[in-house]
């Protein structure tokens, strides 16, 4: 008789192949998280300030590619910078300050280091006639003396105009916002020209009446509030 032969029972292995590709994926993407753990972070600041740069449709300096000229600033360097900047700003706010106290005119001028820079306020009766946008030659050599310390520094400048809140309304200015300006402008060219900020890094500011340090409301407030600030712009903000 012939033997019956019995089929062989053979184990499903099919799911063998799956499992070697998950084991194929997970590999790769170790990889991957091993590589990016060791990215220069340099590089990768850099990259990312480039992107957010445009992202944001600003132009950035550098040649033209991705990355920037010059390498990124370590935070060592930055503070150190900024530690410069903030002595020679105190420095130049207490020569002008003690230049014009021997002068006479302490009241006149206010100085103070503030987060953003330095500002040194000059009340305007000092500077101008009323109604006057002109520096009388008697006062040329006070403004020569602020000019003379500006020199030591190379920061932007603001030169801001303020008035008090009485009308104004002459032949050559029909407002206080007008008056203001001219004043400013005036103060910008004197330092222009007697080479205390060069004309790229200065611009001005008119408020007229609008931003009063203290309430109009007597005579010797609205003297506090006839000013010109020159403001020193803080570096590595």
């Amino acid at each position: 008789m012939k033997r019956k032969h019995k089929h062989e029972e053979h184990v499903d292995e099919g799911w063998l192949l799956p499992y070697a590709d998950m084991l194929t994926l997970l590999l790769a993407l170790f990889i991957v998280m091993f590589a990016m753990a060791k990215v220069d972070d340099t590089r990768l600041d850099a990259l990312s300030d480039q992107f957010n740069i445009i992202l944001s449709g600003e132009h950035s300096g550098g040649n033209g590619g991705i990355l920037p000229d010059h390498p990124k600033q370590s935070s060592d360097e930055g503070q150190t910078a900024t530690q410069v900047d903030e002595e020679k700003m105190v420095s130049a706010g207490e020569t002008i300050k003690k230049d014009l106290t021997e002068a006479g005119h302490a009241e006149d001028i206010d100085v103070s280091l503030e987060k953003d820079g330095l500002r040194i306020a000059i009340k305007s009766g000092l500077l101008f006639s009323s109604g006057s946008a002109e520096i009388p030659a008697d006062i040329e050599s006070l403004v020569g003396k602020i000019s003379s310390s500006l020199k030591t520094l190379d920061n932007d400048l603001i030169i801001a105009g303020y008035t008090d809140n009485v009308p104004n309304q002459t032949e050559t200015y029909a407002s206080n916002w007008e008056l203001s300006a001219a004043r400013a402008i005036k103060v910008m060219d004197f330092l222009v020209k007697n080479n205390a900020v060069k004309e790229e890094h200065v611009s001005i500011q008119a408020y007229g009446e609008f931003k009063p340090k203290v309430p109009n409301n007597n005579a010797e407030n609205r003297a506090k509030n006839r000013r010109v600030e020159i403001f020193v712009v803080r570096k590595n903000k």
